[in-house]
């Protein structure tokens, strides 16, 4: 609970509180943070609160509608809006979405079902880094997450998701595509580099060492939109940011199917 940040313990307490209002252990397993927070990341301004909540069973209607209008009361809150998790049965831990049957989540501070962001990366960065905010212990859940299983997310984020966005020749004009590109990116050689989840402001200036000097400036940039967006770009024009976010993408689809995605294809743990 140390590694909490004060601004959002209320919003927490809040959350635990009327769950355990309505939900006994019978029904409540544990709340776990991952994400920003578990690794030091977190921005007051623009993190989520990612959690995993693990329940013994799946919820009745009545339930499922008392949760939303736990969501509701948080969203009161601002951080209580930020607020990105899944609900999840004991018997599913460790399972991504291709294995999951359907499941509850909140994003944006709402409850829905369905399917939400839960894979290799989660489940790693739940046992590796997790917080347990309430209930048992992590090393009680009795899962186990697979590196393997992280490099072989990773090589799809490069090869399929920005691959395609490659193509767009425009939404890298705008700023909050060349920092999400940028740091995102950085983020995933870093930690393919290290085999450690880095912030994304960590995973940056761990890329400025491993990648060559033409990539600086563009990462520099990066960091300069995370930390002080309304500063003077580092580019005297947008166009050629853009195409320099084209041209990086393309870069690390290279490197990394070169130097990392070895491993998917040997199959090593």
């Amino acid at each position: 609970m140390n590694r909490i940040p004060e601004i959002i313990r209320p919003c927490l307490n809040d959350y635990i509180k009327y769950l355990e209002s309505q939900f006994s252990s019978d029904i409540l397993v544990g709340v776990y943070l991952y994400g920003s927070i578990s690794i030091g990341g977190f921005d007051e301004k623009k993190s989520d609160i990612d959690f995993v909540t693990v329940l013994k069973r799946s919820l009745s209607q009545e339930e499922r509608n008392y949760l939303k209008a736990v969501h509701k009361k948080l969203n009161l809150n601002s951080l209580g809006k930020r607020m990105d998790g899944v609900y999840i049965p004991m018997n599913e831990i460790g399972k991504s979405n291709k294995e999951l049957s359907p499941y509850l989540y909140c994003s944006n501070g709402k409850i829905k079902s369905g399917y939400w962001d839960v894979n290799a990366i989660t489940w790693w960065m739940v046992e590796q880094y997790g917080i347990k905010v309430h209930g048992k212990e992590i090393s009680e859940l009795n899962f186990q997450s697979k590196w393997i299983q992280v490099v072989k997310n990773m090589e799809y984020n490069i090869n399929v998701y920005w691959k395609n966005k490659s193509k767009n020749r425009f939404i890298f004009v705008f700023d909050d595509m060349v920092e999400f590109c940028v740091l995102t990116i950085s983020r995933i050689l870093s930690t393919l580099e290290t085999k450690k989840i880095l912030t994304k402001i960590e995973g940056a200036r761990k890329a400025k060492e491993i990648l060559p000097e033409r990539w600086h400036l563009l990462l520099k940039e990066g960091i300069r939109l995370r930390n002080k967006p309304k500063s003077l770009s580092l580019y005297s024009s947008r166009l050629k940011r853009a195409m320099e976010c084209r041209k990086f993408i393309l870069f690390a689809h290279n490197l990394c199917n070169e130097k990392y995605f070895s491993e998917v294809k040997k199959g090593i743990n």
